[in-house]
Formats: structure tokens, C-alpha cells, sequence
């Protein structure tokens, strides 16, 4: 069997809505939720998501979407690279 590693980034216009046990949760236009595992620690420096000053604000969302194959199934992990609040 075959191990794979893809990595995709995209771009979106999302509203953070909260942080909870260190995952971040954005809602997109496209009315799904993306629950973050991972964010850049610059991002971490310039917008506090730890605390509630962001929730409800607008940001473009510059995230990488990665999907491991370990043992036969399919993990997904999401990463915040970049906001820009607008």
C-alpha cells in the first residue's frame, strides 16, 4: 500500500466564530464550518484568537487543507496560514 501526502491552499472569506480546547472555528460563505487544528505562529502574533476581541470578525482566510493516508484511511488536518480581517 502506498502512503500519500497531499497539501491544497485556499482562500476564503470566513467569520471566526470561537476557540475551543485550542482548535479555531471559522464559518465561510459557503455556510460550512472549518475546524482549525493548526495555525501560524505569526498569525497566532498578530490576532489574539485566544480570547473573544476577534469572534464575529470577518477575515480572509488563507488555509491549507492537508490529507494524509495512514493505513488505509483518509486524515484531515486544516491550517491557518494567513488572515487579513477586513
Amino acid at each position: 500500500m502506498n502512503y500519500y501526502n497531499t497539501e491544497e491552499i485556499r482562500t476564503e472569506e470566513g467569520v471566526f466564530v470561537k476557540h475551543h480546547n485550542g482548535y479555531f472555528t471559522f464559518q465561510f460563505s459557503f455556510d460550512e464550518l472549518i475546524v482549525f487544528e493548526e495555525v501560524n505562529t505569526t498569525v497566532l502574533e498578530k490576532f489574539d484568537l485566544h480570547s473573544k476581541e476577534y469572534v464575529g470578525s470577518t477575515f480572509e482566510v488563507t488555509y491549507k487543507e492537508i490529507i494524509n493516508d495512514l493505513d488505509d484511511e483518509d486524515f484531515l488536518t486544516f491550517r491557518i496560514m494567513e488572515l487579513k480581517l477586513i
